[in-house]
């Protein structure tokens, strides 16, 4: 073998010089090489981290990527073709020369696989991926619940390469078929039970190819079902458990919890409640279930009741009668309520049926709960939809029920002259009995939900209807006839203002008064405050000041000269104002000491708790105290006060000490 045939790690060159040169030469020489070769390396996995990317971040690289990793290949190929020439058609060993030709691949083969890699792999589109939009997934998913499916990225990234969507099919159980066709990118599946679903989604694009999404989706429990899915304030909400149970005989018992509070709501051998939550907010719902088999379950679900969403106009469905709940057949009588001038109201009555017009009449025909929908378009063409829910149940039966009050109930009728006062409630030997009163078409004057006081003001024939509803929520509606009858004379009473904020004075004035045949000589008043010691001998007309807040009523009497006396009732409400503090200063700065007199004959209400904080560490319980604050300084002086609910209201005031 040739002396001067040298091996330069492990490649064998016929290079006498540099085989006889240092070995500096030769690490010089692997670094000059090495070191672009790694930098290339750790380019192109840099490259390969980041790109495709689903939001486009770096997308700017890949003209600079495919660039360089084609250059890259070739420099690297050219230097393996100029040494495996020079180790092939060198005269050395057999042995030598594998030797070096493996060296040569192992090292420069996996740059130039990468290279052309890298080229192939960032060119490519980016995964598409399926998004939930709602609800926020924080835990685990609990049925029945509805999901929204976003493919928004999807078609951000189709759109950065040309391409867009001509429509799209929604398999949501995984099951082949599919649920749903669109051409938004956004859908809605209600997954009633738990289990693990196979979301597909198959997008077709305006090239005529095809997309194809998948996700898995883990529902890992079910509890009982809420309609409407997103509940309002105020708004019936409908609690389902009859998914739950493979047969309904089986439900012996449900107890309710609606508001977390640990105390039952209601308590039923139906499948299905309902409830009317008062205020927004997080409410946990509790149901324990009594099965036949003697099994008790109980379950738990988050709601969340939101206020309804804002509307564009002003507008509200009015019911007649108000309130939705009745045995079937349930006639009710919807329409339109707004200011704003409209083209159309289209209605969905929840139960199969269509209407339109602004006053349209329905009879729910079957029980259930109904979710009654208009659309309301403007005349510049904006649509408002407001919604109510019609509750159809089983008839309450109460064969005990009558009524008693004032005047004589005979059978189901009141007559009297106007102006008619009445008193009215409801009897049964029946437990657990909830009534409720409508009475559209009187003045209502302390009522209850059971005892009905209301005063009717002009002649005619009405009705008052009462609702009583039973521990299983079946439901009797009974009418009252309201016979009011013109006065055999009239006595006018008028009032200003008819009502307000203690203390109130008010102008009462009855001049406009008519007696047939007779001649007034005056009049006498009665007040009802208990403040009165004797009624008042007046004119027609008198002032008189109500200091206390309440519900007081007013006698008037007419006198005539023939000796007969007429009398006249009216009824005023004297709110008590509310609580708010107040208090003014003789002064807000100053030299220390400084005395500071605080004045709160501004504060409205009436406060059974008073305190004075100065802000130095001194409290009082006066009601305008003077103080002097010692220090230089500033001073945060609060008043508190509460009246006898608890309500707290405070104010505060600067003071500058210097």
């Amino acid at each position: 073998m040739d002396t001067n045939q040298q091996s330069v790690d492990g490649i064998s060159v016929d290079q006498p010089a540099i085989s006889k040169a240092n070995p500096n030469i030769k690490m010089a020489l692997l670094i000059i090489f090495l070191t672009p070769y790694v930098i290339f390396v750790f380019w192109c996995l840099f490259l390969l981290a980041f790109l495709p990317n689903a939001k486009g971040d770096f997308e700017q690289l890949i003209p600079l990527g495919v660039m360089s990793g084609f250059s890259g290949a070739a420099v690297l190929s050219i230097i393996a073709a100029f040494l495996l020439k020079r180790i092939v058609f060198a005269d050395k060993q057999r042995i030598i020369t594998i030797l070096g030709v493996t060296k040569i691949s192992a090292v420069i083969l996996p740059g130039i696989i990468i290279a052309l890699f890298t080229v192939y792999k960032i060119q490519q589109e980016p995964s598409l991926s399926l998004q939930i939009l709602a609800p926020e997934i924080q835990g685990k998913l609990i049925a029945p619940l509805t999901i929204t499916f976003g493919l928004n990225e999807a078609a951000d990234v189709l759109s950065r390469r040309g391409l867009s969507i001509e429509s799209i099919s929604w398999d949501f159980e995984g099951d082949g078929e599919a649920n749903e066709e669109t051409i938004e990118t956004e859908s809605t599946a209600y997954y009633e039970d738990k289990g693990t679903y196979d979301v597909a989604v198959k997008l077709t694009l305006t090239d005529g190819s095809f997309r194809y999404i998948y996700r898995k989706l883990l529902i890992a429990d079910a509890v009982f079902s809420v309609f409407p899915i997103q509940p309002i304030v105020d708004e019936p909400v409908t609690l389902s458990i009859e998914h739950m149970i493979n047969d309904p005989v089986k439900l012996v018992e449900a107890k309710w919890d609606f508001q977390s509070d640990g105390e039952i709501d209601e308590i039923t051998d139906k499948t299905d409640v309902s409830f009317t939550y008062p205020r927004t907010g997080l409410n946990t719902v509790t149901v324990t279930m009594l099965l036949s088999n003697q099994t008790l379950l109980t379950m738990q679900r988050e709601i969340t009741i939101t206020d309804p969403p804002p509307l564009p106009f002003p507008v509200s469905i009015e019911t007649d009668p108000i309130n939705l709940i009745g045995p079937a057949p349930f006639g009710i009588l919807f329409s339109i309520e707004t200011s704003e001038p409209f083209q159309s109201v289209d209605w969905d009555l929840g139960d199969g049926n269509k209407a339109s017009g602004d006053r349209i009449g329905h009879t729910f025909e079957d029980n259930g709960n109904y979710y009654v929908t208009a659309e309301v378009r403007s005349n510049s063409g904006v649509v408002a939809r407001v919604s109510k829910t019609v509750r159809v149940v089983d008839v309450l039966r109460l064969p005990d029920l009558k009524f008693v009050g004032t005047p004589d109930i005979r059978g189901r009728k009141i007559s009297g002259e106007v102006p008619l006062q009445i008193e009215v409630s409801p009897e049964t030997n029946q437990p657990l009995i909830d009534f409720v009163w409508e009475a559209p078409n009187a003045t209502a004057v302390e009522s209850t939900d059971t005892v009905l006081k209301a005063i009717y003001r002009r002649p005619g024939t009405y009705t008052a209807t009462m609702i009583a509803t039973g521990p299983s929520k079946n439901v009797l509606r009974m009418s009252l006839t309201i016979e009011v009858l013109p006065p055999s004379s009239i006595i006018a009473i008028r009032m200003s203002p008819e009502g307000g904020v203690s203390p109130l004075l008010v102008r009462f004035d009855a001049s406009e008064t008519v007696i047939p045949d007779e001649e007034i000589t005056g009049f006498e008043w009665k007040f009802g405050d208990g403040i009165q010691s004797s009624p008042i001998q007046s004119g027609a007309q008198i002032e008189y000041l109500f200091e206390q807040p309440g519900t007081y009523r007013i006698l008037v009497t007419a006198f005539t000269t023939s000796g007969k006396t007429f009398s006249a009732e009216r009824t005023i409400v004297v709110r008590a104002p509310v609580l708010d503090a107040c208090f003014t200063t003789s002064r807000t700065s100053g030299k220390a000491p400084l005395g500071v007199s605080f004045d709160m004959s501004c504060t409205t209400g009436r406060s059974d708790d008073i305190e004075w904080d100065f802000g130095d560490g001194s409290t009082t319980d006066e009601n305008n105290p003077i103080h002097v604050f010692e220090r230089p300084g500033t001073y945060n002086v609060i008043l508190s006060l509460k009246d006898e609910q608890g309500s707290l209201s405070q104010e505060m005031l600067t003071i500058t000490s210097q």
